[in-house]
């Protein structure tokens, strides 16, 4: 994938790192929808085409991308006369974001998605090492040493929404515990959309566990 192409996008690079190679599957659910709508929204705060005003994300001053995927979700933020907070964008719209990534990747020969009835659908990664280079990059990231400071907003937003999500198994429960201060400061250098994937997660988890007790 070319640097500044779409298909680069913080979006497209999670969607990516969530592929599984072997099985030729995006085995991940709804918490994907999450990730990958945060990463949107991260993305279009770096580029200046959100801010944050008191808590809430505005459009600024009428900024495009050029990115379908990108503008797409700026349009629909921009229609609505009132600002919406981080965490409720992350919460909205996150299936059709999630397909538009996916549509995308696919128009441009990065994957190659087939549906099946009654089966999970076959997503094919063309570059085979990639999704692997993602992860390890995610795990790298946590992991290492390097200043939080000086870790690009991009490369903390994909390794601290790779572990919140847990969209793959190299980020499980005891690396996620043993860096937790890490990765609550990864979150925060991802921008305001790192903290609000976290609050949305929280909130999911807390009512699947409530309906769970209840039922």
């Amino acid at each position: 994938m070319e640097r500044g192409t779409g298909t680069n996008s913080l979006p497209a690079r999670l969607y990516l790192l969530a592929c599984d190679v072997e099985k030729d599957q995006l085995k991940w659910g709804d918490e994907l929808g999450y990730a990958i709508r945060a990463a949107t929204l991260a993305e279009l705060e770096a580029r200046g085409c959100l801010k944050d005003d008191k808590g809430r994300a505005r459009p600024a001053g009428g900024h495009r991308t050029g990115d379908p995927v990108l503008d797409g979700a700026l349009r629909s933020i921009a229609e609505h006369s009132r600002a919406r907070r981080w965490r409720s964008l992350v919460q909205r719209e996150r299936r059709e974001t999630c397909l538009a990534v996916e549509e995308q990747l696919a128009g441009a020969g990065v994957v190659s998605v087939e549906r099946r009835t009654l089966r999970r659908k076959r997503v094919t990664v063309r570059d085979r090492g990639l999704p692997g280079a993602l992860r390890a990059e995610a795990v790298a990231t946590l992991t290492g040493t390097e200043p939080v400071g000086r870790v690009e907003p991009a490369r903390a937003a994909l390794a601290s929404f790779a572990a919140l999500a847990r969209l793959c198994p190299e980020l499980n429960w005891r690396v996620r515990h043993q860096h937790r201060r890490r990765l609550k400061e990864l979150t925060a250098r991802a921008g305001v959309a790192g903290p609000a994937l976290k609050k949305a997660l929280d909130m999911r988890a807390a009512a699947n566990s409530s309906g769970s007790a209840g039922g």
